[in-house]
């Protein structure tokens, strides 16, 4: 071993494609929750390129990718939309999953029923 191969890159942890397991994860992710959003994560020194699956509750499931453009296909694939968790950041929901905090939900039985008042129009064409 030379003296310069001590500073040569090692191969990088974004490199490696992701598994057929981690796919089936994914692609099972996203075919059971309603709501889904993804977030692309960047590489770092010790993480591969990851995307985070989010749920409209706050669910979610980090797993690697090998590039942005296969994290691309597999959300146009299943009509998720895609964000760069850098540029937008993730949502308050994950946060609140992870303590336990959930939003009330209100359904359409909960609501009042809704009062339709008929006011006589001032001309009425039938009337002369």
């Amino acid at each position: 071993m030379s003296w310069v191969d001590r500073f040569r890159r090692r191969s990088s942890p974004g490199k490696a494609a992701p598994s057929a397991e981690t796919s089936a994860e994914l692609g099972e992710f996203l075919g059971s929750r309603s709501g889904v959003e993804a977030f692309i994560e960047p590489p770092t020194a010790v993480y591969a390129m990851t995307l985070c699956l989010v749920a409209g509750d706050g669910e979610h499931l980090r797993r690697p990718v090998k590039n942005e453009r296969d994290a691309k296909r597999l959300c146009a694939e299943h009509g998720v939309p895609l964000y760069d968790a850098r540029i937008v950041g993730y949502p308050k929901r994950m946060r609140q999953y992870d303590q336990g905090v959930r939003e009330a939900a209100v359904s359409l039985d909960e609501l009042p029923p809704l009062d339709v008042v008929d006011r006589p129009s001032e001309a009425d064409p039938g009337e002369g």
